[in-house]
């Protein structure tokens, strides 16, 4: 498997297990700013990941904690 999809892969089961724990929506969006889009930097910079799927991976991201605060809202 290519890494930016085990990246996908393995970030929607951290988020999904981040909301069944009952973590707030500010504690994940904390976790994701200061640890998550840290590492994948990293693979940017060591060029494991190309800019284009460092970028499918931040949307990825992105779109998550969007549905997250929809769903910790409702």
């Amino acid at each position: 498997m290519p890494l930016k999809d085990e990246l996908i892969d393995k970030l929607g089961r951290m988020f999904d297990e981040l909301v069944d724990k009952n973590i707030t929506y500010e504690r994940i969006q904390w976790e994701v700013d200061n640890f998550v889009y840290p590492y994948i930097g990293s693979y940017l910079a060591e060029g494991k990941l190309s800019k284009e799927e460092g970028k499918e991976i931040f949307q990825f991201c992105e779109m998550k904690l969007k549905e997250i605060k929809e769903r910790l809202k409702g």
